[in-house]
């Protein structure tokens, strides 16, 4: 019987050892991967295969059922996308070590050409917080795909930014994409709301591969490699995402920096990129006009709101897009601390403003 091209790309991949390198050899030797799967140790080591690994390989292929193998795929509803289908990204096409084979959940679009990266720190920052959603949500509402992965921090920030905009948004994952290895554990929600919002989840790695330290710099050069632009909001000197933003530069794509604090341990990274030549960018539009794309939701200041009792007026106010502690609060509006604390709660609840953590505040959109 014959199985689809991924199949048997996806046998192989269930060895670790076969990583992007080797994968291209068979497919640059054998005319098809059908041929690749059932070839002798002979072949494969004329391919460029290690013989151990040869052996090794045939050990493995002869204990498989495609069938079985084909059935595990589906009840997972993971799909696989390799190289050569019309679905594969195709700017990850131009970087080196492309991933031949990716896994997926959800589906791939032809809008995601128009993809931008979001990386930064998971130590977020009221800052950070304030400044994701403001400079991520009008790019998803542009119709540009936030690609990130879904890591603490900032990188949650971006996809529930697009999210909360009906956008589009891929998460690229470090390691298997069936919901016991899906990591983190915590996002699980996230990933589910990426789905249902028509979103997807991709990873090199077969099911029920752990999400080892290595794979997370490795998955760095996808999350780039399938974009036009990175950008950088909040990271320390030695932050994963300066990784990233090194493999963009690597792939001649655009880096963009958020400047931050000077005195911020979470904006060195950022700052330092801009240093060195990336562009900085304090508004969306930016973005919008470098990639050509009209720009469909204003980034601007709010109207005013109005407040349901005279505390929540004073406290609207008083609070801007800046962050702003309860102290500070209180301070200003010379409420006491519970009925700040009660007007804030109700105004949290109702939308109108935006609780970061920290008791620090901002208003809302």
């Amino acid at each position: 019987m014959d199985y689809p091209a991924s199949l048997y790309m996806h046998t192989f991949n269930l060895l670790p050892q076969f990583g992007p390198a080797r994968l291209v050899r068979l497919s640059r030797y054998f005319e098809n991967w059908q041929t690749a799967f059932h070839a002798g140790p002979e072949e494969l080591t004329a391919a460029g295969i290690e013989e151990p690994l040869a052996a090794i390989f045939v050990r493995h292929r002869d204990s498989l059922d495609l069938e079985v193998e084909q059935e595990k795929l589906s009840e997972s509803d993971i799909g696989l996308i390799n190289y050569s289908d019309k679905n594969y990204p195709k700017l990850l096409l131009e970087i080196a070590k492309f991933p031949p084979l990716l896994y997926c959940r959800g589906a791939m679009v032809d809008s995601d050409e128009l993809s931008v990266a979001v990386v930064g720190t998971r130590m977020v920052t009221g800052y950070g917080r304030a400044v994701t959603p403001r400079l991520i949500e009008p790019l998803a509402a542009a119709g540009v795909t936030i690609v990130s992965g879904l890591a603490f921090g900032i990188d949650s920030l971006a996809h529930t930014s697009a999210i909360n905009t009906r956008g589009r948004t891929i998460a690229i994952l470090g390691g298997g994409l069936d919901d016991k290895s899906l990591y983190p554990k915590a996002h699980a929600l996230l990933a589910d709301r990426i789905l249902d919002c028509g979103g997807a989840l991709l990873s090199e790695y077969p099911p029920g591969t752990p999400n080892f330290k290595q794979h997370f710099v490795a998955r760095n050069r996808i999350i780039s490699g399938m974009s036009l632009a990175t950008v950088v909001i909040e990271s320390d000197l030695k932050s994963g995402s300066l990784i990233t933003a090194k493999y963009a530069l690597e792939q001649n794509r655009a880096v963009y920096a958020v400047p931050g604090p000077i005195y911020s341990r979470q904006s060195q990274g950022p700052n330092n990129l801009i240093k060195m030549g990336a562009r900085p960018v304090t508004d969306a539009k930016e973005i919008l006009e470098d990639l050509n794309v009209g720009f469909a939701f204003q980034a601007q200041e709010p109207p005013r709101l109005s407040g349901d009792s005279p505390a929540e007026s004073l406290l609207l106010k008083t609070i801007s897009l800046e962050p702003m502690h309860i102290n500070e609060i209180v301070k200003q509006t010379e409420l006491s601390a519970a009925d700040a604390s009660s007007a804030l709660t109700f105004l949290e609840m109702k939308g109108k403003i935006r609780n970061l953590g920290g008791q620090q505040y901002i208003l809302s959109r």
